[in-house]
This record gives structure tokens, C-alpha cells and sequence, in this order.
């Protein structure tokens, strides 16, 4: 089989996947990947590569030339959803009035974006667990560097 027939099929799959990955076999694979992985077997078969066909069919879908239909309004369905609770995605296990919290309700007021990458910084370091001590050399030798290398 050419190539093109493998990528037609590997399209097919891919705008059939919501569906497919739904219905389970009976060792507990979805009906997706038991496709793929019979169309990856036949390719090997034949002697054609797998991964280029799918990166190619990816790379046509990035250019726009091929949509996997379905997919893409139960993909708007959960960026919707997700939009609706973004600060309780980000923040389970935070505690009301920790530095972590204070950091993030004043990010979310007027949904503004982080000024600068050091906002970023400093929430994803409260959200690990920095402490103020570890901050504040971080920053040091930040200052440091800087300084070390403007010379």
C-alpha cells in the first residue's frame, strides 16, 4: 500500500478517536489504540515508517490542510470548561492566606497578565513550596549573575 493510503487511514483514525477511545476491548485497551497499533503492525509489514506518516498527517493538521473534526469541539468544549475554573485547577492543596494564595488572587484581579517573568517565577516557586529564605538567595545570586556578567 503507497503512502497515501496510510495517511488516509491514520486520518481516519485520528477523526474518529473521541469515539473510538470510548469503547474498551476486552483487555482493557480503547478500540483506538488497538487500530493503531494493527495499522503500525501492517506498516512495519509492508516496510513503511509509522512515525513519519503520523508526523506528517500532525504536520498537516498544524498547517491547516486536515481537521480532525469532532475532536476539536469536544477540545473547545474543555478549554471552555477549564476557562470557567482556572483558579481552582491551579490552586488545589493551597491554603486560604498562604503566600502561594496571596500570590495568586492578585494575579487573577482584573485577569491582568504576570508583568514580569519573576511573577511567573515566584508563583510556581510558592506553588512548590520556596520558602521566603530560599527566595531571597535565589534572587541574590540572580543579581549576582547579573552583575558577574555585565563585565
Amino acid at each position: 500500500m503507497s503512502v497515501e493510503g496510510y495517511d488516509a487511514q491514520i486520518k481516519a483514525l485520528l477523526a474518529n478517536k473521541d469515539k473510538l477511545t470510548k469503547k474498551m476491548t476486552k483487555d482493557g485497551r480503547s478500540e483506538y489504540a488497538v487500530q493503531m497499533n494493527k495499522l503500525k503492525k501492517r506498516m512495519k509489514a509492508d516496510g513503511a515508517s509509522f512515525s513519519k506518516a503520523l508526523k506528517g498527517v500532525k504536520k498537516q493538521e498544524k498547517a491547516g490542510t486536515f481537521d480532525r473534526g469532532a475532536e476539536g469541539k469536544s477540545k473547545n468544549a474543555l478549554r471552555k470548561k477549564m476557562a470557567a475554573e482556572p483558579r481552582t485547577q491551579l490552586t488545589k492543596g493551597v491554603h486560604a492566606g498562604s503566600r502561594a494564595d496571596k500570590i495568586l488572587s492578585k494575579g487573577t484581579e482584573g485577569s491582568r497578565e504576570p508583568r514580569s517573568s519573576e511573577e511567573n517565577v515566584d508563583l510556581s516557586k510558592s506553588l512548590s513550596g520556596e520558602t521566603a529564605a530560599q527566595r531571597k538567595k535565589r534572587k541574590e545570586k540572580m543579581t549576582s549573575a547579573k552583575i558577574a556578567k555585565s563585565r
